[in-house]
């Protein structure tokens, strides 16, 4: 068992160190109203591979933030109230990600939520392709489901600057480009 812990943590440090050697790649990350089939997002960052800020918005939502969501990252319903709607920050979104790979710390979560933004919103689904950090970082720290054969959830590391901040979208970003240097060794 042991072998295919240094294996799969060998396979992450590969898949880091190639990232790292690209250009045609961004960093996203989104907050939301909630996590379930109703959430939207109401909050879009996106960095390049050298750490710079491509986008960074607020989202008016359709509906209004639940407390409970506002407890996590702080946005309120006055803070969006005139920011832009989704269908009109898609075409920055798109500008930004066209022809790169778009890596998330939870990748599964951030395009769900941005494709239920986008059938609220009236906006096509973004035409990208996706990629997980998360996942190749369960598989860098060797966490496995307590069912076996997949990687499992894992927080979000966060540099002791970013540890007390509230859950923003830049912010995460940033801390997963952290961990994409740290898994190849950067």
């Amino acid at each position: 068992m042991r072998g295919s812990f240094l294996d799969d943590r060998q396979l992450a440090r590969v898949w880091a160190r190639d990232l790292l050697n690209r250009a045609d790649w961004a960093v996203l990350d989104t907050e939301t109203t909630g996590l379930g089939n109703t959430a939207e997002v109401i909050q879009i960052a996106v960095v390049a591979p050298d750490g710079g800020t491509l986008l960074d918005t607020l989202v008016r939502p359709n509906a209004p933030i639940p407390a409970d969501a506002t407890a996590i990252h702080g946005i309120t319903d006055v803070m969006v109230e005139r920011a832009p709607p989704y269908l009109d920050v898609y075409p920055a979104l798109l500008e930004v990600l066209r022809g790169k790979l778009v890596v998330c710390y939870n990748a599964a979560f951030d395009r769900r939520l941005l494709r239920q933004t986008a059938v609220r919103s009236h906006a096509p689904e973004l035409p990208v392709a996706w990629d997980c950090a998360m996942e190749q970082y369960s598989r860098f720290i060797g966490r496995r489901s307590a069912r076996g054969g997949s990687y499992s959830w894992q927080p979000l590391p966060r540099r002791a600057e970013y540890r007390f901040a509230k859950h923003q979208a830049i912010v995460d970003c940033l801390a997963t480009l952290d961990v994409i240097r740290t898994m190849a060794g950067a």
